[in-house]
């Protein structure tokens, strides 16, 4: 995919489909866990919970990545 001048892959733009889907994902739930009783504001449970989809982001690009280069090397070693 292009946009503008930059060209984009797709393990870029996966993670960054990803991290979005997981983010409105982390409010709604963070939304839906608040409760007046608790003592933790609906602050900090966004905060936690966008920390987790920023890690599961982190951890999917990174055995994606490991995958392509895989992939990538058994290419060309087969040629």
């Amino acid at each position: 995919m292009r946009i503008g001048k930059l060209e984009i892959g797709f393990a870029p733009l996966s993670m960054v489909a990803l991290f979005i889907v997981l983010s409105i994902f982390a409010i709604l739930a963070a939304v839906r866990q608040a409760r007046p009783e608790w003592p933790m504001p609906l602050s900090s449970l966004i905060i936690i919970n966008e920390s987790m989809a920023l890690l599961a982001t982190l951890v999917y690009g990174i055995i994606l990545h490991l995958i392509m280069a895989f992939l990538g090397w058994y290419r060309s070693s087969r040629m």
